[in-house]
């Protein structure tokens, strides 16, 4: 029981820590971040065309994986092709579970 409780206590920090984060645009270096005591997290993106962004990569600190940051990265870089009206090239495999597991219509019509 103990053990328990101690993972919940866990897992309720992790969130709470994850809402204080704030995902940052970088449109000149093309990347989405967040800035973090030890590093930052990154989705790292190119621009195919005028409304294509090829998203390649994302990265997570060692000491701060786990924690949902990707994810909070790929769900601020997505919203952000649904408000301009972008295609999305997933050349990312952690993308792309991250569409598959998240398939709203607004994210998969945008894949190409």
């Amino acid at each position: 029981m103990r053990e328990l409780m101690r993972q919940l206590i866990r897992r309720f920090s992790s969130y709470i820590a994850m809402s204080s984060y704030e995902v940052q645009h970088n449109v000149k270096g093309r990347e989405f971040y967040i800035a973090l005591e030890k590093g930052k997290a990154v989705l790292q993106y190119e621009n195919e065309g005028h409304n294509t962004m090829n998203m390649y990569h994302t990265g997570v600190p060692t000491e701060y994986r786990g924690q949902g940051l990707a994810g909070h990265l790929a769900k601020a870089a997505l919203d952000y092709a649904v408000v301009q009206d972008c295609k999305v090239k997933l050349t990312c495999t952690y993308l792309q579970k991250y569409v598959n597991d998240n398939p709203t219509a607004e994210y998969t019509s945008r894949v190409v």
